[in-house]
């Protein structure tokens, strides 16, 4: 079976939830599958599968000129003989239109963020027209959790009865972390991923400064993006300098040892599609901390720690009983060991295969 993936997103993310999801889900299809991969061919940036094939923007300058052919090319070689069109993100490549393609048409929504957040992400605009535009051409829609799902169908209602939630998984091993007392000697947290506008960042920092006058002895981890300046002046005007750490774009390998040294993740997002960190924790044996909002409930079920991501207080109290030992840490732990093996990047990728063989009438 040819499945196309529009490659926009592997060009747009080095690291990311999104490509990360495409990558572990294109890796695991059937062996004798031919997943394809247009507007991006480098080896390092595509997924790892023995029948993929790739083929990048024409190289030839000016582009605006060059790539009509390459397009048309794609359209007689690739897309005329797949069986299903499956873009990484709501825009497609290299001047593709919906209407080239007459496969059945898969789109993922991760989130409703443009649209629940429209005056505070950039390009809100420009998403959500591009999100409108595949919605129409979707045969079908995969949303990554129900609050999603719920989302999505309040803003498209004509997509009722052509969804399914399919949940992401883990990409680290299933593990514990360290269960010594020695972990509480300098207690150490930790924040993964984005950090503006919904990430609820600002709040974060304020939550453990004032946890900072309380115990001289904890940090924070901060991984991903280099600080801003902005973050950095407010991290020095709350006089916590010396309690925060950034680890910049850490692999897989670093940020799986910060995870497993960590007493717990701090996460409070206001709103989530999934929210990846909160699962990779638990995969690590790690305390998930995070709002009791959107998505979240769904991934961490019992197995974590829920606050008001309003509540700034609620975060501060939270940070120092962990930090003294006042949770009931290996319950909980033990917890989200189970609650990460039930969620899987085996158990997405058969969904997603399922979903495939359904969209063109072929049998389980």
């Amino acid at each position: 079976m040819k499945i196309i993936y529009d490659g926009h997103v592997f060009r747009w993310q080095t690291v990311g939830g999104v490509s990360r999801y495409f990558r572990e889900v294109i890796s695991r299809l059937p062996l004798i599958w031919q997943p394809t991969i247009l507007g991006e061919e480098h080896p390092s940036k595509t997924p790892n599968h023995p029948h993929i094939a790739a083929s990048g923007l024409c190289s030839l300058r000016p582009r605006r000129l060059s790539q009509p052919a390459k397009t048309f090319w794609w359209k007689a070689a690739h897309i005329s003989r797949a069986a299903v069109f499956h873009p990484t993100y709501y825009n497609l490549t290299g001047g593709l239109r919906y209407t080239d393609i007459k496969c059945p048409i898969v789109i993922t929504v991760h989130d409703l963020i443009a649209a629940t957040y429209p005056a505070l992400e950039d390009g809100a605009q420009v998403t959500l027209h591009d999100m409108e535009e595949a919605v129409r051409a979707a045969a079908h829609a995969i949303c990554v959790s129900k609050a999603t799902e719920r989302d999505l169908l309040s803003h498209y209602p004509q997509l009722s009865g052509k969804t399914s939630v399919i949940y992401h998984g883990s990409s680290f091993s299933i593990s514990a972390g360290p269960q010594t007392d020695e972990i509480f000697l300098a207690p150490r947290f930790l924040y993964v991923g984005r950090r503006g506008t919904y990430k609820n960042f600002s709040l974060l920092l304020r939550a453990f400064a004032n946890a900072c006058t309380c115990d001289p002895n904890i940090h924070l981890t901060i991984a991903g993006a280099p600080l801003s300046e902005e973050e950095r002046w407010q991290i020095h005007f709350l006089g916590i300098t010396d309690r925060i750490e950034s680890e910049v774009y850490p692999s897989e390998e670093v940020l799986s040892r910060l995870y497993r040294r960590s007493l717990a993740l701090l996460y409070p997002s206001r709103h989530e599609g999934f929210g990846i960190p909160p699962l990779e924790a638990m995969a690590c044996g790690t305390l998930a901390v995070t709002s009791n909002t959107t998505s979240l409930p769904e991934v961490v079920g019992d197995a974590g720690i829920m606050l008001d991501p309003a509540n700034q207080d609620d975060w501060t109290e939270c940070i120092l009983a962990i930090a003294h030992q006042k949770v009931p840490r290996k319950e909980l732990l033990a917890r989200g060991h189970t609650r990460a093996s039930q969620l899987t990047w085996d158990e997405s990728a058969r969904q997603h295969i399922s979903l495939y063989k359904k969209l063109i009438g072929v049998g389980p």
